[in-house]
């Protein structure tokens, strides 16, 4: 392993005697105001040397050398951006359109601009991240899901799974929007259906990936039906000049994209991406293993019917297999009590869109969306029997229709509005040999045999938000907002009253506060476990974050936020035994992050953040509250991102408190006394263990080398360098005594290369 590791940075610091470094790359995009939509003439875009302005419908053309930098876009009446460090290639477009806020005219501080812009509308909690900065955090793999969970707010279950938690909620309370599309699931082999414990990683190649808005708590009343944060992904647009393409390949996938313009007018982009892992185990025979497998397609199509009109089509689709051979796999001693032997899931998400530009203040944006999940498996019982223990058949499918106004009346009031409806069908069956799950007094193993099964036909849902956002000066601003929820699921009718407020204190000081309502419905799986379950009632939780906030520098902030999340109505499940959930949970999240950023510009980036998080739940309202199951109380993250000889280094480290877990007392079966019965004699004992501390050193090593008419990327991202030992999972099995605990202690490098054409 070192010596690949020297090897590597040996090539990559000799470079190849043929490249070239003066040479030609484009940016090219649009600039808009924010809220009308309509185009600004006029806009200054530069590089720091090099200015251009946009035309009478907003468009430019930045033609600069190959490299790395920083885009300010800039007009008179309007506050700054300075975009994220984006990379130029030789002989490529880089598209990057830009959105502009109009400012008051009778400025009494002068607001400072930067590359961190937080809106009126969501002062808190709110990051923005661009595509260099998701490819290069280290330990992600380029996948966006590992790169959220280094942000201060978030974290991890482990390095196996890609999901992440915000500020002590549960994988299932994050809402995710793909062009505006809302995906209920868009990671690889989850595990939601089974332990809750979500996916190995996103559906999402970082090539198509335009930018990243993530809010980590007190967002507004545009997003709804999740209670903890909401991740809103754009996919890049085709460019418009030339056809050009990207191939990639690392130890575990391949693929590329491909740009095909159509004129001036619009384009197409297609990505594809296969993983062979399953080749891999081949060649190791590593049968008892299994075979993973997955396809994601995903294309992306945009065209402006006039100088109002955009149209934009996205379409994802993804195709995943798992089969393990079961007797090679007992035959190698598995030491599990279940096997999971085939798995097969079917994916597809798609959108329309039409934005439209109503007068000189009002933006329309309507979509068409749709998402359609089939999910298939086996699990197997290790026993002499070796019998089926689970057959699950899941079916589920949302189509709906939304439409979202933003309007600026005037540089004091700016409106928001919109709703939708959409619609639900599923088919639920599952096939139970044996049940066996957590019970506050003890486990039940010997269940009776059943079926489940939910079909729930057709229930039709709908929404309304509207919100208004005032300011009488520049250095106040209110948003007030409802959000009205019709859930077809539930059958209920609920408001949800939100509210956010932004004080500049001085041109680099800002105090924010936002406070609100967050509504969740239970899952299709939990409705179709008993019929008892289709009279639960939607979760709710109540946030309030109060911040402050000190741009040093236009690159530079730094960000210090308390919060607390009240939980009411949550799902409980007081005897597992027979599978009937009730509303009878309560919990609160309370916490202190600190966070210390330097965006990617000049020769170095990084982030020092720590939090503090207690998280607790309790089983009946007002009873004993114990730690909830992805409770970390503390987290310290660095990061750290530097240039040299044109090399990109980029290193993390992460220490955290273990995840908390059970006190058990092992009780032998007097019919077998091989196996045994974890029992959880009292409630008290819920998560009254923890894991001990959590330690992670990731790092990545790039270089890029451009030619007249291509580019090539090596790379190499090392997971857990110092292979540490870390605990990041607790196994209950019945043919063990004692807790199995499942650690991180492999180091997994990972050497892949981008070719740009």
């Amino acid at each position: 392993m070192k010596k690949l590791v020297v090897i590597l940075l040996v090539l990559l610091l000799a470079g190849f005697s043929f490249a070239q470094s003066e040479k030609i790359g484009t940016v090219s995009g649009k600039v808009t105001e924010k809220l009308s939509g309509q185009p600004i003439e006029g806009a200054t875009v530069s590089n720091g040397t090099v200015n251009v302005q946009t035309d009478a419908e907003g468009n430019f053309k930045l033609e600069i050398p190959a490299g790395e930098y920083n885009l300010r876009f800039s007009a008179k009446g309007f506050s700054d951006i300075l975009t994220g460090q984006i990379t130029i290639t030789a002989n490529r477009t880089f598209v990057q359109n830009a959105q502009l806020s109009i400012i008051l005219a009778d400025e009494s501080v002068e607001i400072k601009s930067g590359a961190f812009v937080s809106t009126d509308e969501q002062p808190v909690s709110q990051t923005a991240l661009n595509r260099d900065e998701i490819r290069n955090t280290p330990g992600s793999g380029g996948d966006i899901l590992r790169s959220i969970s280094s942000l201060p707010s978030v974290t991890s279950l482990g390095a196996e799974f890609g999901d992440y938690i915000v500020r002590g909620g549960t994988t299932q309370e994050n809402l995710v929007f793909i062009d505006n599309i809302p995906v209920s699931d868009f990671t690889l082999f989850s595990d939601k259906y089974d332990n809750g414990k979500g996916g190995r990683g996103a559906v999402l190649a970082s090539d198509v990936i335009q930018k990243v808005d993530f809010s980590a708590g007190g967002f507004g009343a545009k997003y709804g039906d999740k209670m903890s944060s909401v991740l809103d992904v754009g996919l890049r647009e085709s460019n418009r000049n030339r056809v050009q393409a990207v191939i990639f390949a690392d130890l575990g996938n391949a693929g590329g994209s491909i740009d095909i313009p159509f004129g001036k007018k619009g384009g197409w982009v297609t990505s594809v991406r296969r993983s062979y892992i399953d080749v891999v185990f081949d060649v190791l025979d590593l049968g008892d293993i299994g075979r993973p497998r997955n396809w994601d397609f995903i294309n992306k199509g945009v065209y402006d019917l006039n100088s109002r009109n955009k149209l934009s089509f996205t379409a994802i689709n993804s195709f995943e297999t798992y089969t393990l051979d079961l007797q090679q796999a007992l035959s190698a001693d598995r030491r599990t009590d279940r096997l999971e032997t085939d798995r097969r899931s079917r994916r597809t998400i798609a959108g329309l869109t039409l934005s439209t530009s109503i007068g000189n203040s009002t933006l329309s944006q309507i979509t068409a969306w749709g998402n359609v999940l089939h999910n298939d498996g086996s699990l197997f019982r290790v026993d002499t029997a070796r019998t089926l223990q689970r057959n699950r058949d899941l079916r589920d499918s949302q189509f709906g229709i939304k439409e979202e106004l933003t309007s600026a009346i005037s540089p004091k009031f700016q409106v928001a509005a919109g709703g939708g409806i959409y619609f639900d069908q599923a088919n639920y069956f599952s096939f139970e040999r044996s049940g066996f799950g957590f019970s506050p007094l003890e486990e039940e193993y010997n269940a009776p045999n059943r079926s489940n099964r939910l079909n729930l036909g057709t229930t039709t849902s709908a929404y309304a938000y509207g919100q208004i956002t005032f300011r009488p000066n520049s250095r106040f601003s209110v948003t007030p907002s409802v959000r009205i929820d019709r859930y077809g699921v539930t059958n209920e009718t609920l408001a949800s009253p939100r509210l956010s407020a932004r004080f500049q204190a001085s041109n680099k000081v800002a105090i924010t506060f936002a406070t609100g309502i967050y509504r969740q419905t239970p899952s299709l799986f939990v409705l179709s476990l008993t019929p008892t379950n289709r009279n639960l009632k939607a979760q709710q939780a109540f946030h309030i974050v109060g911040g402050v906030e000190w741009l040093a520098t236009e690159d530079l902030r730094v960000r210090a936020e308390v919060f607390r999340k009240k939980y009411d109505d949550l799902l409980i499940q007081p005897v597992l035994g027979n599978f009937n959930y009730s509303n009878a949970g309560s919990g609160e999240a309370d916490g202190l992050e600190i966070s210390m950023q330097k965006a990617l510009s000049g020769k170095w980036a990084g982030q020092i953040s720590y939090s503090f998080i207690n998280s607790k739940r309790r089983i009946i309202d007002g009873g004993f509250a114990y730690p909830s199951d992805e409770e970390r109380p503390h987290q310290f993250t660095a990061i750290g991102i530097t240039r040299i000889w044109g090399i990109t280094l980029a290193a993390k480290y992460r220490l955290a408190s273990g995840l908390p877990y059970d006190s058990r007392t092992a009780v032998q079966f007097a019919s077998n006394p091989a196996r045994f019965l974890q029992r959880l004699s009292s409630i008290e004992n819920r998560n009254a263990l923890r894991l001990t501390k959590y330690s992670n050193f990731d790092f990545r090593v790039e270089k890029k080398f451009d030619f007249r008419k291509w580019s090539i990327a090596p790379y190499l991202d090392m997971f857990n360098l110092f292979s540490s030992n870390s605990p990041s999972q607790v196994n209950y099995e019945f043919t063990r005594r004692n807790p199995q605990f499942l650690n991180e202690g492999v180091r997994i490098p990972i050497f892949g290369m981008r070719l740009e054409f």
